[in-house]
């Protein structure tokens, strides 16, 4: 996921980025966060930063994503409800008890053997 106002400032180019997570098979979402008129204050001078989106959309689109838009902040908060319906996940049980129980093992190996030593049972 990635949300930005499609401009880069520094890193690789977007095409090498959208390369680059097509080739391990990463979609890449958009959202182009921002308007055409947006502006900051950088250091006392007005900065204009309108939204990039046809490189936001060919981002998504050449890996696969989607692309969404949001010019404000609840429009954001509904880019996020319509993402939380589309984007799955599965949960996946591992057994972790061995690893427990091997570390279990170690200290109480460590303990008997400091124990020994302590006691002067060991020469």
């Amino acid at each position: 996921m990635l949300l930005s106002d499609g401009y880069r400032t520094f890193g690789r180019s977007t095409e090498e980025a959208a390369t680059a997570a097509a080739q391990a098979n990463v979609p890449v979402s958009t959202i182009a966060f921002g308007t055409d008129e947006g502006t900051v204050e950088i250091n006392g001078t007005i900065q204009r930063v309108p939204v990039d989106r046809p490189a936001l959309q060919e981002l998504a689109e050449s890996t696969k994503g989607f692309f969404y838009e949001a010019a404000t902040a609840e429009a954001l908060r509904q880019v996020y409800q319509d993402m939380g319906s589309s984007i799955g996940f599965r949960t996946i049980a591992k057994e972790v008890v061995r690893w427990f129980v091997g570390i279990g093992l170690l200290f109480a190996l460590a303990a008997a053997g400091m124990s020994l030593l302590w006691t002067s049972r060991l020469p």
